[in-house]
């Protein structure tokens, strides 16, 4: 991978290394030892295994979820930029209704709520953007969220947990199936701002 700015290259570096660490722990196995496939989109597996993952970084944050079942992950730093226009673009007419309803303060941290949502469906389906993000729907409520519908998929087959993590970050999970518990670990902190 080429990379613009050594603090990038030493991030990207860090959460993979730190993904085999935690897979490695899940498998009973040294990190060195984790074999990986890949999909048809690319979407990276475990190979001759059962379980699942997926890892979502920005800036100095990562976010790794594993399961016995599909999932995605995304993990977003809230920056100023043009969400409304964004949102106009990216979502459906249903998303933008219950968003644009919101004052601004609001509209704001729903707009990178929800886009958490939409990066981890996209990532639990392992189509990435190959996927219209118009071509989908998520409701947001009130400390969770719903696939309403989506193209060619059955809408109730995914579970979509908004969560909550480090402050002013914006996450999400998206697992195929119900009624899941989510277990949180914080892995050992490493500084990410130091190459």
């Amino acid at each position: 991978m080429s990379f613009r700015h050594d603090e990038h290259r030493f991030r990207w570096g860090t959460a993979r290394g730190t993904l085999r660490e935690v897979l490695g722990s899940a498998l009973g196995v040294r990190p060195a030892e984790v074999s990986f496939s890949y999909g048809g989109h690319g979407k990276p597996g475990i190979a001759g295994s059962p379980l699942r993952f997926n890892l979502s970084h920005s800036d100095g944050l990562a976010l790794i979820v594993l399961g016995r079942v599909e999932v995605g992950a995304d993990v977003d730093l809230p920056r100023v930029r043009r969400s409304d226009d964004i949102a106009r673009r990216f979502y459906t007419p249903g998303e933008n209704a219950r968003l644009f309803a919101l004052d601004t303060p609001a509209r704001t941290d729903a707009f990178f709520r929800l886009w958490c949502c939409k990066e981890a469906f996209l990532k639990c389906t392992g189509e990435g953007l190959s996927r219209s993000t118009r071509s989908y729907e998520i409701e947001l409520r009130e400390g969770s969220a719903r696939l309403l519908w989506a193209e060619g998929t059955d809408a109730s087959r995914y579970s979509v947990y908004p969560i909550e993590v480090d402050e002013p970050y914006r996450g999400a999970i998206v697992a195929e199936g119900h009624d899941f518990k989510i277990l949180h670990h914080r892995w050992p902190l490493i500084h990410l701002n130091e190459p």
